[in-house]
């Protein structure tokens, strides 16, 4: 794994890219410990959902071993296949994983906030887009099988339409937010999730309980 930050950044944020080294190095410990092996792994380019959650997780699993691991994670195309199979094929999201901390376990599906899209006019800059991000939780007929389903806004005016959206329409499932900002600034283990109609915010492992 390499990584590399942008001058221009102001937030001086690390970005990780899976080198062909790490990748036959990950391939090698999934193999060894049982774990099924992501199609074309390390051949496709990384999605946002990695660069945000996939490989800080990592990181966090590797500075604290035996209290804390990324046991699992599904890439958009592995997601979407394990939705179908639970015949949730009108979900999109960016990514799956499995996180363990403490002795206590989290199932989570992650969206990220693109920002807005298409033409708009000033004032819906805050919440172009946001609508699209949950339509398919409002339309399953029951609960996804996660214990909470994580958004990653693009800024905290973003987070909190969102907030307000969810209030005035909560879905089946918990719902975290939290954004770019705080993820750039913190590890996602870390007490920067928020929930819906509570005050403060939840380490990871903590949602859905």
């Amino acid at each position: 794994m390499r990584r590399e930050r942008s001058p221009e950044d102001r937030t001086h944020t690390w970005w990780y890219e899976v080198t062909a080294e790490g990748t036959e190095v990950l391939r090698r410990a999934l193999t060894a410990s049982g774990r099924p092996v992501p199609l074309r792994l390390g051949q496709r380019p990384s999605g946002r959902a990695d660069a945000l959650l996939f490989l800080p997780l990592i990181e966090v699993s590797r500075r604290n071993p035996g209290r804390c691991e990324l046991f699992q994670w599904l890439a958009t195309m592995e997601t979407s296949s394990w939705l179908r199979q639970h015949d949730l094929a009108q979900l999109r999201a960016d990514g799956y994983g499995v996180w363990l901390q403490d002795g206590r376990c989290l199932r989570f599906l992650v969206h990220v906030d693109r920002g807005p899209i298409g033409v708009f006019a000033e004032h819906e800059r805050a919440t172009s887009g946001l609508g699209a991000l949950l339509v398919g939780y409002r339309r399953a007929d029951r609960p996804v099988p996660v214990g909470a389903v994580l958004v990653i806004a693009q800024d905290a005016e973003r987070e909190e339409r969102l907030r307000t959206d969810l209030l005035r329409g909560p879905l089946r499932n918990v719902v975290a937010t939290t954004t770019q900002q705080l993820l750039y600034r913190h590890w996602p283990d870390e007490q920067l999730w928020q929930v819906p109609g509570e005050t403060g915010r939840r380490r990871l492992v903590e949602l859905g309980s």
